[in-house]
Parts: structure tokens; C-alpha cells; sequence
């Protein structure tokens, strides 16, 4: 073979390979772009739900503050007007689990009248918050402080209109969350001339509970204390506010 012909051949071979290795080279790329390409074909929206719901239950929050010569004095003095409590409540088919101790509070307490500290004894406060629900939970609540004014010297702390099964309401704001989220998306696909695929991925961001009714406190002591308040127009049961967020990832074709 002359020089020229073998020229010719290893420049065919030269040449060959290097189109191979580009061609070898050159697909994973296009593959890698497409791949890229797919992932950022997505839109990314955020959603708000909020539902209004009237409130199922009214939590009262009672003090019962009494005073010993010893802290188990105290204690005892305390545990047994909750007893007296407890035992009053049963008229009104409140369970125990609706009656929690919140606060237990064990401390020395001083008369410093003329610059002088002299000991009284020991101070023993319990907190106790109680649900009333069930049918006709609104009207109830005065009969039961009524019943706790009873006993005597005990503190109404707070009166609260709560939600305390939130489910219901929870499920339809998450649903008005994800429907606000959807129409965004779906404006967003026409904008861009494409159409809108199934979400990818879906985040809950927050749910928030929301109730600014005022709060009221003051010492049962009255029997017509109860009355006296439910006959206050500002104590309306009024309604709670759910919100909730989401995020959601959308396909686009």
C-alpha cells in the first residue's frame, strides 16, 4: 500500500472514531437536557382556605387559692373544695376528663404591713379548666358557675367560646386551600399557552385558629354573678375562623 493510500485510510478511521465518540458524547447531553427540561416543566402555587364554624364548646378557667399553717394544710384545704367541685359538676353530666387541673402553685405567704414580714402560713392555688359542651352548651355554662359560686371564694380566671372538634372545619378549609391553589395554576397554564397536568407534590403549610372573643374574670361569689353576665349581650357565642395553607406543584403539558 503507498503512503497516499495509507493516508487516506487512517484519516477515514481518524475521523470515524471522533464522530462516534461526539455522537457517544453528545447523547447523554440531549438526554440530560431533556431530563432538566422535564423537571423544570412544573408551576409552583400556593393556596389559603378559611372556613367559619360556630364554637362547640365554652372553657371556664377557675382559681382555688387557700391558705394553711403547713403546705399539706393548704394542699388539703384545696383538693377538697375541688372534690366539692368535681362532685357538683356531675349534676351537669360534665365528665372528668372535661375537668383539668392546669396550674398547681405551692408557695410561703408574708404580712409585710409596717416594714415587717411576718409569716401567715402556706399558700396552696390550683387552676382548673372545665368544658362545657354537648346540646345547649351556651345556656348551660351559668347554671354551672351558679353551682361553683356555691361553694365559695373561688375565681373565675376566664370564660373562652372554643372549637374543640376541629375536624370538620379543618377539611374545609384544606379544601378551599387546595381549590385556590388549582385556579392559580390553571391561569397560569393558559398564560403560558400550556396545559395543566396532576400536582406533583402537595405541601400543607399551616393551619391557623383563630378567635378573638374577649374574655371575662372576676370572683364567683354573687349566686346571680352567672345571670348577670349571661344577660351581657357582649358574650355571643359568635363564630371561629380555620385558615389553612398549601403549596402544590403542578405538572404543565
Amino acid at each position: 500500500m503507498d503512503k497516499k493510500r495509507l493516508w487516506l485510510v487512517s484519516t477515514a478511521v481518524i475521523c470515524g472514531t471522533l464522530i462516534f465518540v461526539g455522537y457517544v458524547i453528545k447523547t447523554p447531553y440531549k438526554q440530560q437536557i431533556s431530563s432538566q427540561q422535564g423537571i423544570t416543566n412544573t408551576v409552583s402555587v400556593a393556596g389559603e382556605g378559611k372556613s367559619l364554624t360556630a364554637p362547640d364548646t365554652l372553657s371556664i378557667n377557675i382559681q382555688i387559692s387557700e391558705l394553711g399553717k403547713t403546705t399539706k394544710e393548704a394542699q388539703d384545704k384545696a383538693n377538697a373544695k375541688i372534690a366539692k367541685i368535681k362532685e357538683a359538676l356531675k349534676e351537669y353530666n360534665i365528665p372528668k376528663q372535661d375537668i383539668q387541673t392546669t396550674n398547681l402553685n405551692v408557695y410561703t405567704e408574708y404580712d409585710r404591713t409596717n416594714n415587717t414580714r411576718k409569716l401567715l402560713g402556706y399558700r396552696s392555688q390550683q387552676d382548673l379548666n372545665i368544658k362545657v359542651k354537648g346540646e345547649n352548651f351556651s345556656e348551660k355554662w351559668a347554671n354551672v358557675i351558679n353551682k361553683i359560686s356555691e361553694i365559695g371564694e373561688i375565681n373565675v380566671n376566664n370564660i373562652n367560646f372554643i372549637l374543640d372538634d376541629k375536624s370538620v372545619a379543618m377539611e374545609e378549609a384544606r379544601e378551599k386551600a387546595f381549590n385556590d391553589a388549582k385556579a392559580k395554576a390553571e391561569q397560569l397554564a393558559k398564560l403560558g399557552g400550556l396545559t395543566l397536568g396532576q400536582p406533583t407534590m402537595i405541601t400543607e403549610q399551616e393551619i391557623q385558629y383563630n378567635y378573638d372573643r374577649p374574655m371575662y374574670a372576676m370572683e364567683a361569689k354573687a349566686m346571680d354573678w352567672a345571670g348577670n353576665v349571661m344577660n351581657d349581650q357582649s358574650l355571643s357565642a359568635g363564630q371561629l375562623e380555620m385558615t389553612a395553607r398549601v403549596n402544590i406543584v403542578y405538572e404543565l403539558k
